[in-house]
């Protein structure tokens, strides 16, 4: 080898090395996934009416398939979800036979998958259980590191509120190619302060649809003339977290965060007289009562 192929080589290893750095999670991602196929059946999850358990390993890219199988069910339609991982199938039928579910397992312990359709075999598809067990070789930030960027942008349908105008939240989720992210669950929260206490409360939440759009409706309770509202996707399946920002300007007095019936209250002052009249009225007559007794106890001692 000449000492120019000498170069080329070690500048080539040099750069291979520097992406393996730079790209770790591009590069764990090509890792071939455990695969794990699961039939849903009259009777149950590979037929079996009991509890269908599934381990994998922590930090493992999981592929878990799930087949309709049914022979006396032809009508059952079945969605199923994976607790605890937020994930859910499309809609499995006679015709759509399969659906899979693609995450990475970066979270130990038990959880459950079932269907989450009424169907004539609901009651045998709520046992499974999918077992995660802590690996030596996996860690949560080699997980997370293997996970698909995201970007999350967020438009409401007025940047101006007035009075108690409803705004529309429309938040788009999209991976870093620019591929839409379906059935994500994207929560909004708006800045609030209580007794000089900051923090953040939940207006909404909703999932994306096959386009990666949802939206949220939201109507300003805050007497505050800018509202800040943030839009947090948590990361889910192959897909890691983001968030936007976005500020509202309140253009009029604000709807009440909590409202009360007037008509209650109007009955109650048209009944409270007779109310408190007939509270009086028994009050004497019961002391009255006590004092005859009284006065007749003494009366027959006197007598004696």
């Amino acid at each position: 080898m000449t000492s120019q192929n000498r170069r080329v080589a070690v500048a080539i290893a040099f750069l291979l090395g520097l992406l393996g750095v730079l790209l770790p999670g591009r590069l764990m991602a090509a890792d071939s996934p455990t695969r794990i196929t699961v039939q849903i059946t009259d009777t149950g999850f590979n037929g079996k009416p009991d509890n269908l358990v599934i381990e994998v390993e922590q930090g493992a890219l999981v592929e878990l398939t799930f087949v309709w199988a049914h022979q006396a069910y032809i009508q059952d339609e079945h969605i199923m979800v994976l607790e605890g991982y937020k994930l859910e199938t499309e809609k499995l039928t006679s015709q759509h036979r399969e659906a899979t579910l693609k995450f990475i397992a970066d979270k130990p312990g038990t959880f459950g998958f079932q269907c989450d359709v009424e169907c004539d075999a609901h009651d045998y598809l709520q046992r499974g259980t999918l077992r995660v067990k802590a690996g030596s070789g996996a860690s949560g930030g080699a997980s997370a590191a293997s996970r698909t960027p995201t970007r999350l942008s967020v438009t409401p349908s007025s940047s101006v509120v007035v009075g108690d105008e409803m705004v529309v939240l429309m938040a788009v989720l999209r991976d870093d190619q620019g591929a839409p992210v379906p059935k994500a669950e994207v929560h909004f929260f708006v800045d609030t302060e209580f007794a000089g206490v900051k923090g953040q409360m939940e207006v909404g939440k909703a999932r994306t649809d096959a386009n990666g759009v949802a939206f949220a409706d939201y109507q300003p309770t805050l007497r505050a003339e800018k509202q800040v509202i943030t839009t947090s996707f948590e990361g889910q399946g192959l897909y890691d977290e983001s968030q936007q920002v976005v500020e509202l300007h309140q253009a009029g007095e604000p709807l009440s965060g909590i409202s009360t019936e007037p008509v209650g209250l109007e009955g109650l002052r048209r009944w409270a007289p007779t109310g408190l009249a007939v509270v009086v009225l028994a009050v004497w007559a019961t002391l009255a009562f006590v004092l005859f007794q009284a006065f007749s106890i003494a009366w027959v001692k006197t007598r004696r």
